[in-house]
């Protein structure tokens, strides 16, 4: 259902739509309204999107090295 403003033939107050699919369907818009706002800011700034992304990379990458380094069984020696 559109949210237009009624002009014509109606004289009563407009309820809130407040169920959960209308709710649903609000946070998806607004979702897919900031992923657009990002992905212009990205073809806007491809410096600062390609750092971010090397960054993440790289977090992500010490976060597993330091993941397996801890996984490793401690009772046998380092070097062996």
């Amino acid at each position: 259902m559109a949210r237009k403003p009624l002009n014509v033939g109606f004289t009563g107050d407009i309820d809130p739509e407040t169920g959960v699919v209308e709710k649903a369907k609000s946070t998806a818009a607004k979702v897919k309204d900031e992923a657009g706002m990002v992905a212009a800011h990205a073809v806007d700034h491809p410096a600062a999107t390609a750092s971010v992304a090397a960054s993440i990379g790289v977090a992500a990458f010490l976060l597993g090295y330091l993941l397996g380094v801890s996984s490793r069984p401690h009772d046998r020696q380092r070097w062996l």
